[in-house]
């Protein structure tokens, strides 16, 4: 059995902790070399490293997708890694800066957040050191990357351990306090006065080693395209770790992040008949006075303990708090040709809350027989979470997208809240996989998630219940097969059943009853070659088919019903294709990271329309670095590019009315398009000596002008960022 080698677990602790601890202890001198963290062999064998940060590799030893450290050739699903070393190359700040690099996610924008889908389906839950799920928020992806050592996307549905929509889910593995000291520094400056500081220092609080902190905080400040939209955020992030005793180790952390945008709304209307209005990068539907305030707090502990009898037993706990402010006013609608007639100003406001508490308890082991070691997990988790909004949206007048002369700051809030909600869900349920070797080379991995309840209230703003729901005792299986060809090859084989509430839907008669949830199954079968632990290529054909879920009852046409009413189970969505990526060192001084998908899906009750047009056929993103030697010793060049196909909206508008003169006729079916496109990025760097470096990073390298999302003829449509240049100087000591 692969066991984690002692201490190696996630270095998540409390910057709340560190704000206390830090003013009365001074960072010991190099501790003891007993005391350093390295790898103890529990077994014949110990787990991967899961940490990334100081192998200078774009191929990470391991990965926590799971409850446990395995090795990317272990998984039977398709997985792709960012490192630490490639977010320092390519400048990846933020989720959605990794997500637009990571191998068949597509980005699909919206007015306040972003939506991120892998194989024509959302992803929609994240993990924070292979912990329970959690479902993703507003405001997800601006979460500042400076805090974490590497980020991993598991492609389909996570049968084994909860996250049931079959997009995948996002696995972020936070830094780890170091017992070396060690003080690292990054400053930069580029267009659009776009200025980062980060401060991360580590090493160990005693001398013989046994508590070990780090800290890390970043601010950061930058205009936007859409003027004069402005960013900025402060970070802090704080770990400490305990060893209770040589078997023992428990982690603490805290991470607190602050964003204030101000004058946002980059996204743009296209004219009444479809047409693209053809407003420049910088315009903006806003007004100058709008703002944003996002504040998220996690709070984070996890024990870890080694049995003699080789077992470990594992237990993390989380909070999150999320609290959010808008202040806005907006364009919306689309202009009629030539009279502009069409669009109005609307004031936004809101007030969001939501608190989540999760509880992961699991042991991990293994047992011999038929001569061999054969891998247990077994565990529970636990979910609540409370959301809590507030919404004003009132109309203010008409409005001119050529003349954008906004109304004035109406005061926050500007009257008593128009609508408004509170959510309280609770989900429990009981997980295990084994994987057994039957045979040497082979592995058959056999598990799934037994959900004990999964419950929803909501309540409106007055206290009245306007939905409730209670679904549970599923099982959710999950197959997987491992077949080692050769040292360095493997092929498998793997399905895992869909299971995602509908909880908020209902079907007929009023007031309704909550239908039942969208089922299907993920199939997946691929190969992946390793070499040298450098250079990690795979190929995987999948497929995916939803059945079930909600759509419109015609009998009952939709109104301002409470709860949402009516629906039934009819939807049929298949997705099939193929991923192929090659990641790692191709020579001592090339390495690379390349992904294509090719993906097809289909919505079988709308005569195969493809159910999610805006994620295209083809995609393939590539990045290089080349670290030269000789006289050119100290220099490095890297390129990359993002291509895909052309995408497109299915959606409508009003015809032109003659009778009125005006676009207020008969509904048009209209395909909004965007053509395929290639965006290039550049760096230069140069290793000062072994401790400073300085690159220049340039994002879109030829300036394209593109959509990067299509979205109706009244909003949602959104420029690709334009060229964008940054200095970064990099240090250590």
């Amino acid at each position: 059995m692969h066991h984690r080698p002692r201490f190696s677990g996630s270095a998540t602790a409390a910057a709340a902790c560190l704000a206390c601890v830090l003013p009365g202890i001074t960072w010991a001198q190099d501790a003891p070399a007993s005391t350093t963290l390295d790898e103890v062999r529990v077994t014949e064998k110990a787990a991967p490293n899961i940490y990334s940060e100081a192998s200078d590799a774009y191929v990470p030893r391991g990965v926590e997708v799971g409850k446990t450290a395995q090795s990317l050739r272990e998984i039977a699903q398709s997985v792709t890694v960012i490192t630490r070393q490639r977010m320092d190359d390519q400048a990846l700040r933020t989720l959605d800066d990794v997500m637009n690099q990571t191998t068949g996610v597509t980005r699909e924008e919206g007015w306040l957040d972003t939506t991120y889908l892998s194989r024509g389906l959302a992803i929609t839950n994240i993990r924070y050191d292979g912990g329970a799920a959690s479902s993703t928020r507003s405001g997800s992806r601006s979460q500042d990357m400076a805090q974490f050592d590497s980020v991993a996307l598991l492609r389909g549905a996570d049968g084994l351990f909860g996250a049931g929509e079959a997009g995948g889910v996002i696995n972020f593995t936070y830094k780890r306090p170091l017992a070396k000291r060690q003080t690292q520094v990054l400053l930069s400056g580029g267009s659009m006065a776009n200025y980062r500081a980060e401060l991360d220092t580590t090493g160990a609080l005693t001398a013989d080693g046994s508590i070990r902190g780090r800290l890390v905080a970043v601010t950061h400040d930058r205009k936007e395209m859409a003027e004069p939209s402005r960013l900025k955020r402060q970070l802090l992030y704080g770990t400490l770790e305990f060893d209770l005793g040589p078997d023992t180790l428990l982690t603490l952390g805290s991470s607190y992040q602050t964003d204030r945008n101000t004058g946002f709304n980059a996204s743009l209307p296209r004219y009444a008949d479809g047409s693209d209005i053809g407003l420049p990068r910088s315009a903006n539907m806003g007004a100058p006075w709008n703002w944003i305030e996002r504040e998220n707090t996690a709070l984070f502990a996890k024990l870890e303990h080694q049995l003699s009898s080789g077992w470990q037993l594992k237990a993390q706990l989380r909070q999150t708090r999320f609290n959010e402010g808008v202040n806005g006013a907006e364009i919306e609608g689309a202009p009629a040709p030539g009279t502009l007639v069409g669009t109005d100003w609307w004031i936004n406001q809101r007030k969001n809350k939501a608190r989540e508490t999760s509880l992961d308890l699991n042991a991990q082991g293994g047992f011999d027989a038929f001569g061999r070691r054969h891998d247990v997990i077994v565990g529970a988790d636990l979910q609540r979470t409370r959301d809590v909004s507030r919404s004003l949206w009132p109309r203010i007048g008409p409005a001119n997208v050529f003349d954008r002369t906004p109304p004035a700051d109406p005061g926050y809030p500007l009257g008593d809240w128009t609508d408004g909600a509170q959510t309280n869900t609770q989900k429990s349920g009981l997980y295990g996989s084994v994987r057994l070797r039957p045979a040497e080379d082979w592995a058959v991995i056999l598990g799934g998630r037994y959900t004990l309840q999964d419950r929803s209230t909501t309540n409106d703003m007055d206290g009245s219940l306007t939905a409730k729901s209670r679904e549970g005792h599923v099982f959710v299986p999950y197959i997987g097969l491992v077949h080692d060809l050769s040292p360095s090859t493997s092929i498998y084989a793997s399905t895992a059943e869909i299971y995602q509430s509908q909880a908020g839907k209902f079907s007929a008669p009023l007031p309704g009853t909550p239908l039942d949830p969208v089922r299907g199954r993920t199939y997946e079968l691929g190969i992946k070659g390793e070499w040298s632990r450098d250079l990690l290529a795979s190929a995987a054909l999948f497929r995916t088919e939803k059945k079930g879920a909600a759509a419109f009852d015609p009998a009952y046409p939709q109104t301002d019903w409470r709860g949402g009413c009516c629906y039934f189970r009819d939807g049929y969505q298949r997705s099939q294709g193929l991923d192929l990526e090659l990641t790692g060192r191709l020579t001592p001084q090339l390495q690379v990271a390349m992904g294509y998908t090719f993906n097809d899906n289909v919505d079988k009750r709308q005569d195969d329309a493809r159910f999610s047009s805006v994620t295209p056929r083809h995609l393939f993103k590539a990045w290089g670095d080349y670290r030269f030697d000789g006289d050119l010793r100290g220099w490095s060049l890297g390129a990359g590019v993002v291509a895909q196909a052309s995408h497109f909206r299915a959606s409508g508008v009003n015809a032109y009315n003659p009778a009125t003169g005006r676009y207020d006729g008969a509904w048009t079916a209209y395909q909004f398009t965007s053509p395929g496109h290639a965006v290039w990025s550049a760096r230069l760097g140069y290793a000062i000596d072994k401790d400073w470096k300085v690159a220049v990073n340039v994002s879109n390298l030829f300036d394209k002008t593109y959509y990067s999302t299509v979205g109706y003829a009244g909003y949602g449509n959104f420029y690709g960022e334009k060229r964008a240049v940054v200095v970064t100087l990099q240090g250590r000591f």
